[in-house]
């Protein structure tokens, strides 16, 4: 049994314990959370500098395109990233992408990420995942807009949902991408309950203008894909509630990027469903469209938020503690513990990763170190790393 102490101890359902004490076992199983002041025996511990709290939990990511590390352009907006995405992505060798996710799934490991919600289009990032270094819940992404094909490519994810490291589930990528009919086929599927969902939700504006009006910088993008999209009509929407509505609400989703998200969409979503979790990746957004959402009108509709650092395509580094950054510079007077509290606990929730995102007893999360102590804000210089 090890016992660990720091100027503070952060768990999402206990707050800040002062110089609380953490008893795990050697495999890192949380055995007990102690207050010293409310306990008799204390017992000797080792001593940090610092706040302790558990793993972070990275609720959206990539690993499949690491390899693309530096190789797209910066903030030249979201459709000409797609562009350059799509026409480099297979510009590599198998041994090439294979290295990149197992150099990006270290990287994540050492920025003290215990659990990942991670985008699969293909087997790629399979065998790194087994190695169970992180609790990865895998999702199993489809796309077809072209309602035609909805059961062909249904078929095909399931297919290979069969072969992915579980938990998993089979997902849409984005209101842009997917029919109606593929939505209804992901919502009825039955391989497991309560499985999450997630979908890229309001990455730009175009996507919102595409749904509306049927126009806008999308209808170009479909025109570079030499897709046919005639058979599409406009709902007279934005592209979340064209879409949320063939989501299950008893399911948990989470909704990846929300920069162009309004307050009357937020109270629209969660009418629906009590079940969403918001995901922010930031730095993802920056470098995509140098755009952030507006944090407030969440943090105001009391959403449920977890934190995501999208792909190495739209990153410098695969950090949630940097994306806590960036939000702390944008919101200022925001809580640490509302920081950690998302990216902890929540996207454990989100996830249903439920031995992660709090040191309550018999889970194992993961431990950090956070090298500066304060409960107003993140400090800029503020650094983590792992130590159990």
């Amino acid at each position: 049994m090890r016992f660990l102490t720091a100027d503070y101890i952060f768990s999402a359902h206990t707050g800040f314990i002062k110089k609380g004490i953490l008893a795990i076992d050697a495999n890192g199983v949380v055995f007990d959370l102690i207050d010293p002041e409310k306990t008799e025996k204390v017992p000797v511990a080792e001593k940090f500098d610092g706040i302790l709290f558990p793993g972070f939990v990275n609720a959206h990511c990539h690993l499949e395109l690491s390899h693309l590390h530096g190789k797209i352009t910066k903030q030249t907006g979201f459709v000409e990233f797609a562009k350059e995405l799509l026409s480099k992505r297979s510009a590599f060798s198998h041994d090439d992408i294979s290295a990149a996710i197992e150099k990006a799934d270290e990287e994540m490991f050492n920025n003290g990420i215990a659990g990942v919600g991670d985008i699969s289009n293909n087997a790629d990032t399979f065998s790194q995942k087994e190695k169970n270094r992180i609790l990865y819940h895998t999702f199993i992404e489809v796309l077809a807009l072209n309602p035609t094909m909805a059961e062909k490519v249904a078929a095909t994810g399931i297919e290979l949902l069969r072969t992915a490291p579980k938990p998993n589930s089979l997902v849409p990528h984005a209101p842009y991408s997917v029919s109606p009919e593929l939505l209804e086929i992901i919502a009825n599927s039955s391989h497991e309950e309560n499985v999450p969902l997630t979908i890229h939700n309001q990455e730009s504006l175009g996507e919102s203008e595409f749904f509306a009006k049927r126009s806008g910088p999308m209808k170009g993008f479909y025109e570079f894909l030499g897709l046919d999209i005639s058979f599409f009509k406009p709902t007279g929407l934005n592209s979340l509630r064209s879409t949320l509505k063939y989501l299950p609400h008893n399911r948990n989703i989470v909704l990846v990027h929300n920069t162009f998200t309004s307050a009357e969409d937020i109270r629209w979503a969660e009418f629906y469903s009590k079940n969403l979790y918001w995901c922010f990746c930031p730095n993802a957004n920056l470098y995509i469209e140098n755009k952030l959402p507006d944090f407030n009108l969440f943090i105001e509709g009391k959403t449920k938020i977890v934190i995501g650092t999208d792909s190495l395509a739209s990153n410098d580094k695969l950090s949630v503690l940097d994306e806590l950054k960036v939000i702390a510079k944008t919101v200022p007077g925001i809580s640490l513990e509302q920081l950690l509290t998302w990216a902890t606990k929540n996207g454990a929730e989100a996830l249903n990763l439920s031995s992660l995102g709090t040191f309550e007893k018999n889970k194992k999360p993961g431990v950090n170190l956070l090298s500066k102590s304060t409960v107003a804000k993140l400090l800029p210089e503020s650094e983590v790393k792992r130590i159990c």
